[in-house]
């Protein structure tokens, strides 16, 4: 039987999975930045940034592919089809990036300076592997409408993960211990899921058809470049100061430029989105697919520039609150306000238009050229600005492709930009930040400096008032978007 499911519910039960994977690994990093040294939590930084690029070289893309032949599919035998031999594909791969991680291990080492990572191999086979499979079954959860029964399956992994942090620290466990009890239940929760996703999906196999992987890797392969380039974009800043810097200001660094969990919101409405603009682009219908993209832009935008304005004003508190004394530094907070600036981009999907109609080789051609202007910029930035230039430079280059991507999407469904992406609205919300933003700096500074721990406590109170004029300045544009964005309902099983 069939049942109806509404897109921006669905937005709202993923994303409440989502943030809580977020907030643990926020916590995750708070703990590890409080209670080790700054050259373990260095280290811990530089073998996810590590795995993260080797999974973009690789991987081609192919998790991208989730949502889009799911929902193309016309039968639950071609759906059962492609999940099997996406599942081997991933895995197969999977085992390729933990093989050359290792084998490049020296070679890491001498390019961070940094002995210690040899003791941390094992998460090399382990974290891939691992957190694909973890990130594929949310894609599939969504297509199949499953998204409330994700919340659990997320909150479970959350709560064993929050768990074995608190152990850790109880009984005194050294950072080595701690990394391999988090990799075995990231493995264990892999498993289960898979697990979890045949119970609906149906029969699932180890297997390999050359004609589909052929069929998913020409639909992949330009999202992959693309992404290969966006999270050399993302890393460059960080590679540049691992080569330049020690790994104390490495870590400072990659705190200060973490990015916070809340860019979740646009990840879920892409999740959601996606498949069912790719049906309306086939159906024809363009227009519904571009009025529904535009309410969740204004959506998110809403809720970005009132986050967005709490970390400019308030940075130096939330850096301590979040990884201690020891992380607040002058550059430190230039650093993370300029990061907490770039999410003003990152609030939308530039791409998603892009993704629906079959142009996703324009995608690769626009991070191509951001790429480049953030390798000059990085180098150029490094040398006029020192350690805060490469976010400088990253800043610039998100601006350009943001541009670049939306240009082209106009001269796809052949509008101009004004006609269709809700400038206006989005401009007003902009410019609310920033005299929201200019009033509680103000306030902030009229009521003077005390202990940071007091600090804390103002700074939360006074977003807390900001939070309730933000709300009662839009909240008559959050309630119309919002029954606009839920008018669209669609069938899953």
């Amino acid at each position: 039987m069939k049942k109806v499911s509404s897109v921006g519910w669905d937005v709202v039960y993923l994303t409440g999975s989502k943030f809580l994977v977020a907030l643990i690994g926020l916590v995750s990093s708070m703990l590890l930045a409080r209670f080790r040294t700054l050259d373990e939590y260095g280290t811990y930084s530089q073998l996810i940034m590590i795995i993260n690029l080797l999974c973009s070289l690789l991987l081609l893309g192919i998790p991208n592919s989730v949502s889009y032949f799911l929902a193309k599919a016309n039968t639950e035998q071609d759906k059962q089809k492609f999940l099997s031999v996406y599942i081997t594909l991933c895995t197969l791969l999977s085992v390729i990036i933990g093989i050359s991680l290792y084998i490049s291990i020296p070679m890491i080492i001498v390019y961070f300076d940094n002995p210690m990572i040899e003791s941390f191999a094992y998460v090399f086979g382990v974290y891939p592997w691992s957190s694909i499979m973890i990130s594929s079954i949310s894609n599939t959860c969504i297509v199949y409408g499953k998204a409330k029964k994700l919340i659990f399956y997320n909150f479970t992994n959350a709560i064993i993960t929050l768990s074995l942090i608190l152990i850790a620290k109880m009984l005194g466990w050294s950072f080595q211990v701690y990394m391999q009890m988090y990799m075995v239940s990231l493995l264990l929760f892999a498993c289960i899921g898979l697990g979890w996703v045949k119970s609906f999906v149906g029969k699932m196999k180890l297997c390999m058809d050359w004609l589909l992987i052929r069929e998913i890797i020409n639909f992949s392969l330009p999202m992959g470049l693309a992404s290969i380039v966006g999270t050399l974009n993302v890393e460059l800043d960080k590679l540049i100061i691992g080569g330049f810097f020690s790994t104390d200001e490495y870590a400072i660094f990659a705190n200060a430029a973490k990015e916070m969990p809340i860019t979740i919101v646009t990840v879920s409405l892409t999740a959601v989105l996606l498949p069912q603009m790719v049906k309306m682009f086939k159906n024809q219908n363009i227009s519904g697919a571009i009025e529904m993209w535009g309410y969740t832009i204004e959506l998110s935008l809403c809720f970005m520039c009132f986050i967005v304005g709490i970390f400019l004003v308030f940075s130096q508190d939330i850096i301590s609150f979040l990884y201690s004394e020891k992380y607040v530094t002058v550059d430190s907070v230039i650093i993370f306000r300029i990061y907490s600036s770039i999410l003003l981009f990152r609030a939308i999907y530039w791409g998603i238009v892009l993704n629906a109609s079959g142009k996703t080789k324009f995608i690769f051609y626009s991070s191509i050229i951001t790429l480049l202007f953030n390798v000059v910029g990085n180098i150029f930035f490094y040398y006029i600005l020192g350690f805060i230039g490469p976010a400088v430079s990253t800043f610039l280059v998100t601006a350009v492709m943001a541009y670049i991507q939306l240009k082209f999407t106009a001269s796809v469904i052949k509008k101009s930009i004004k006609d269709f992406f809700p400038w206006r609205n989005v401009l007003k919300l902009i410019v609310e930040m920033i005299i929201f933003c200019f009033l509680f700096a103000a306030i902030k500074c009229l009521i003077g400096e005390f202990e940071r721990t007091i600090s804390i406590v103002i700074s939360v109170g006074l977003s807390f008032i900001w939070f309730i004029g933000h709300l009662i300045i839009n909240y008559k544009r959050i309630k119309y978007n919002w029954r606009c964005l839920n008018s669209y309902k669609y069938e899953c099983k």
